[in-house]
């Protein structure tokens, strides 16, 4: 099958003339990939920019940025090491340059290997980088210290080099530009009272405190536009909403909380600003969908872009040429995408920097929405296909569990459309995007009220397609993977077959195994107590005897997330139960792979072996034995699920108080 490359990591350059991001291979290895925007970069000028590709030979964790003067920068880290490799390539000194294509794009020059380029050996500990610079600086760099403390670096060629840092007294979020100099940006402190913004001085280090609300508990740096002084946060004012706030810097500085801006109905989030300051482009979600507004600041006026609903990454640049936004959809990889009517007055009206350089709205058809009823209420999920008529329906259960599927493509679920199967990714209840009482709903309850939502789906899924249909099949990845665990002992019978990728077993088994980071996100959630139904504690490997489908496990050695111990125990539970004999099993360590093992080298592979399975049919179970709790009446519409087939589990059915 022909695959697109998926694209990540997106970065523009300071003025965003130019872009970078890492490109997947038929392999699933990832290489540069560098845009010339707007055709500034001799010999170029003038000319339709292009687009070059380097050598696959980057990671998941390689950051890319592209320079203001025609260069691309790659920072290669090993997780928690503390080492990194600096490199310094020329794309657009590399010989001809051709227009991009489908599958390939030109080499960038010398990208094999430190001895190809310029390079550098760092020792750092979270190191970023970060657009911008005083004149002759190509970036930022900026270093989290083992005490808390930060340092901003110069980055400089000719030799590559790390140079004049500027000390902080605790952590920094945002850098952003207050002025064209690239010596004074805006920046989030960490202090005893929690994060205030302040300006640095890259010069001397100097810092002023900037506005923020005396009484507010949250502030957070949000965009900053130099041309204008331009600069927007959000803001808590003192009585607990959260909302966006316009600051005015000078003699008298304050924040303002523009009242059209702050009454667009979702999340809004800043993502570019225009070269004069101008006009914001914003990204406002509501639930699974996204839209795309310019905002006029001195109106205070947001209208609608000429762009479908979808998924916009929280990055874009706009330059004279033109507001590009990184736009995917269900059905559409994530590219650079030019948004009609944004260009400078004498600048060319098309954007023409991306793959896609404008957006064909009529041509670009977005999966629908649908909305599924529960006995507490109802949940937005993702739909691709028709799942009353398709052969196979694949119910996607996102990880996180703070995350939502959004109308953004995901790599696994348009390949399962491809083959007609039909797709439904629901935000059941944890989902973030649908307020806080929906999200903090498994608070203490991991895999009861969101177990009850998954259970509450097929039953309407089962009930309102054909009577021989095939029942659903199940995917889950992470936190997803452990409620679909779940789900399938909950209900043996319900489920055609269940695929997880990088499962864990328990919300207490992960936390005495894991990483500190995923036992503080365990701890802010809480345990809690086992519900008391008919399930009881949440553990799989206690429950896996119920287990009566054929499985998928795929976990990476590597994974620094949920180790893969977890899959291991997993094969040995099944096995105790009865093994290949009773239950057809097939858990799997990918060598070398951390937590996403299809996004990295040899996915390709993996991919097709997880859609071969999703998409393999029904097999007939009638002849093995029903677990414990379900009757010799159950076993026996096996093939039909009904409310016969699904146990009986009661108390999950509400959120615990």
């Amino acid at each position: 099958m022909n695959r697109r490359p998926e694209r990540i990591s997106f970065r523009f350059s300071a003025r965003s003339r130019f872009a970078a991001c890492l490109v997947t291979t038929s392999d699933g290895a990832l290489a540069p990939g560098w845009w010339d925007l707007d055709g500034t970069r001799p010999p170029y000028a003038g000319d339709t920019p292009r687009f070059r590709e380097g050598a696959p030979t980057e990671t998941t964790a390689t950051q890319v940025l592209p320079t203001e003067c025609g260069g691309l920068l790659r920072l290669r880290g090993a997780a928690g090491s503390g080492r990194h490799l600096l490199l310094l390539s020329h794309p657009a000194s590399a010989g001809p340059v051709t227009e991009e294509t489908p599958t390939a794009g030109t080499p960038l020059a010398g990208p094999r290997g430190p001895s190809s380029a310029e390079w550098l050996s760092v020792e750092a500990r979270g190191l970023r980088l970060v657009p911008g610079g005083p004149r002759g600086t190509l970036a930022l760099a900026v270093e989290t210290a083992h005490d808390g403390r930060t340092r901003v670096w110069r980055v400089r060629s000719a030799p590559l080099r790390l140079s004049d840092p500027v000390t902080l007294p605790g952590r920094v979020t945002a850098l952003l530009p207050l002025d064209g100099t690239g010596c004074r940006y805006a920046t989030d402190l960490e202090g005893p009272d929690g994060y205030r913004p302040v300006s640095l001085d890259l010069r001397d280090g100097n810092r002023l405190a900037l506005p923020s609300p005396p009484d507010g508990r949250i502030h957070r740096l949000l965009l900053s536009a130099p041309a204008s002084g331009l600069l927007l946060t959000a803001s808590d004012p003192g009585d607990g909403r959260l909302r966006i706030a316009r600051a005015t810097l000078g003699r008298r500085p304050r924040l303002d909380f523009p009242d059209r801006l702050n009454s667009l109905d979702g999340a809004v989030l800043p993502l570019a600003a225009d070269p004069a300051g101008e006009r914001v482009a914003l990204r406002v979600s509501r639930g699974a969908q996204a839209r795309l507004f310019l905002y006029d600041v001195a109106a205070d006026r947001p209208r609608p872009a000429e762009l479908p609903p979808g998924a916009f990454h929280p990055v874009a640049g706009w330059s004279e040429g033109g507001l590009r936004v990184v736009y995917a959809a269900p059905d559409r990889p994530a590219d650079l995408v030019g948004v009609p009517d944004t260009a400078a007055h004498g600048a060319p009206a098309t954007p023409s920097g991306a793959a896609s350089p404008t957006l064909d709205v009529s041509a670009t058809p977005h999966a629908p929405t649908e909305w599924f009823a529960t006995p507490s209420g109802r949940f937005e999920a993702v739909r691709l296909g028709d799942w009353r008529t398709a052969p196979t329906v694949v119910v996607a259960l996102h990880g996180g569990p703070e995350d939502h599927w959004t109308l953004g493509h995901d790599p696994v679920l348009a390949r399962l459309s491809e083959t007609g199967a039909a797709v439904v990714a629901p935000n059941q209840r944890g989902s973030t995007g649908y307020g806080r009482a929906h999200a903090e709903a498994i608070h203490g309850a991991w895999g009861v009220p969101d177990l009850a939502d998954i259970r509450a789906l097929v039953r309407t899924l089962t009930e309102q397609r054909p009577p021989d249909a095939e029942p659903p099949v199940l995917l889950g990845t992470s936190y997803g993977g452990f409620l679909a665990l779940l789900a399938v002992c909950a209900d043996p019978y319900a489920w055609a077959r269940c695929a997880v990728i990088a499962p864990f077993l328990s919300a207490r088994g992960l936390r005495e195994r894991s990483s500190a980071a995923v036992r503080a996100l365990i701890d802010r959630h809480g345990l809690g107590e086992p519900p008391d139904d008919g399930l009881g504690p949440r553990d799989v490997e206690r429950l896996a005897h119920r287990i009566r489908v054929p499985l998928l496990a795929l976990h990476g050695c590597d994974d620094p997330v949920v180790p893969v111990d977890e899959t291991r125990r997993l094969r040995r539970a099944l096995t105790r139960a009865g093994g290949p004999e009773r239950v057809p099993h097939d858990c799997l360590d990918i060598a070398g792979a951390g937590h996403h093992p299809l996004q990295e080298r040899g996915g390709a592979e993996l991919t097709d072996r997880l859609v071969g399975f999703l998409t393999a049919g029904f097999p007939d179970r009638r002849r093995s034995p029903a677990p414990p709790g379900l009757t010799v009446a159950d076993a026996a519409v096996r093939h039909r699920p009904s409310s016969a087939v699904f146990g009986h589990i009661t108390h999950d059915e509400r959120t615990p108080s």
